[in-house]
């Protein structure tokens, strides 16, 4: 597995990493007859696999159910192997934001906690689940926050996760982070637009995640109602794409490989729930797409913000088994 630096963290991490929400919650969008979430004894089968397979950065979230505890658990003797990402959710009960008395101590705790499960003294990547305006606006007691939790040791890296097109532009006008980490797709190209440049220049790392967009990048898009019709339709002709230019590469194959190709990624986070899925988008690291291809591929952009956002499908998919989400996005 390619090794990259993740900007000025100094982190060496896998081209393509781990990311762990479905090991502990079920997540994304959901169709019949689909695998559910595994039992921890499989979800720790398919943490070594990663590792085994050269993955070597794991991301995980104090909101992602009982991923944390899974992942320490499977990282058992295995700690040196692994380039070890968590998150803080930095708003209350119902998103709403902590005010400046509490956002302190509570991030504190939440790191502490984040240790304890994951059975380490050091997280190499502490990462602010959402970053929105609120959170900004504390950006003095962020800084101070940040500084403590490297200071002890507790720490090696900052990260923040966004949504959207302007808050990331936000995050890297703080200079708070050594590492972003955005949605980035065949589908949602926008981050291509303004953040990978700022973030090149600030040498701010890339985690890239949502390449599948939930699924919507394979056979699972066929499940999208009527209204999101649209997104349906461009999920088939990006298979059918797939299917005539690409045939020995599947779906998600071509999708995980679209957001290597972009230079300025540091990793791309996949997310699976058995290890044949695993080991078909590990398939993804050693796949390389012609420049007629890509050229294809960017074509298929859409720049709908609805049509992007997850939060914009639920109410659409009032089946709540079609439809599964990270509790901490916003």
């Amino acid at each position: 597995m390619q090794k990259r630096l993740l900007g000025r963290s100094g982190l060496s991490v896998s081209a393509l990493g781990l990311g762990t929400v479905e090991l502990g919650m079920d997540y994304g969008l959901r169709v019949p007859n689909a695998y559910e979430q595994p039992t921890e004894t499989d979800a720790i089968r398919i943490v070594h696999a990663a590792l085994a397979h050269g993955i070597n950065l794991i991301d995980t979230a104090r909101a992602y159910g009982e991923s944390e505890a899974i992942v320490g658990r499977a990282l058992r003797g295995r700690r040196e192997q692994v380039v070890l990402a968590t998150k803080v959710k930095t708003q209350g009960p119902d998103r709403i934001a902590l005010s400046s008395d509490h956002l302190k101590q509570h991030m504190l705790d939440s790191l502490d906690t984040s240790l304890r499960l994951l059975q380490t003294d050091c997280i190499d990547l502490w990462q602010v689940h959402t970053i929105d305006d609120p959170f900004l606006s504390h950006a003095d007691i962020a800084a101070e926050v940040f500084y403590a939790a490297k200071k002890s040791g507790k720490v090696r890296a900052i990260g923040g996760s966004t949504y959207g097109a302007a808050m990331p532009l936000q995050a890297l006008s703080t200079d708070l982070f050594d590492v972003l980490q955005v949605g980035y797709s065949v589908f949602d190209q926008r981050q291509a637009d303004e953040t990978f440049p700022l973030a090149a220049q600030k040498n701010v790392g890339i985690v890239a995640r949502s390449l599948l967009l939930q699924g919507v990048l394979t056979e699972r898009g066929d499940y999208l109602p009527e209204p999101l019709a649209v997104l349906r339709e461009r999920s088939r002709q990006f298979r059918q794409l797939a299917t005539e230019v690409q045939p020995s590469a599947s779906a998600a194959q071509l999708a995980l490989a679209f957001g290597l190709a972009h230079p300025q990624i540091g990793t791309a986070l996949i997310g699976v729930r058995t290890e044949s899925e695993l080991k078909e988008n590990l398939r993804a690291a050693h796949t390389t797409l012609p420049e007629a291809l890509l050229a294809e591929l960017y074509a298929l952009r859409i720049d709908d913000a609805n049509l992007l956002d997850p939060r914009w499908w639920e109410q659409f998919l009032q089946d709540q088994t079609l439809m599964h989400k990270d509790p901490a996005q916003p």
